[in-house]
């Protein structure tokens, strides 16, 4: 999937740019989230997802 400009809050991952978006030129995200009861502090959607 081509990065245009997508929007993430994501602060704790490295590729997040002002705590708004993802500097990648590419980026992957799984098709549907599988949350269960609890919200995972990881960005299971995105497949680019890198701690800092």
């Amino acid at each position: 999937m081509e990065n245009t400009g997508v929007v993430c809050d994501v602060c704790k991952c490295r590729h997040n740019v002002e705590n708004c978006k993802c500097d990648l030129p590419q980026i992957k995200v799984t098709e549907h989230c599988s949350c269960t009861t609890q919200q995972i502090e990881t960005p299971h959607f995105c497949q680019n997802y890198e701690a800092k």
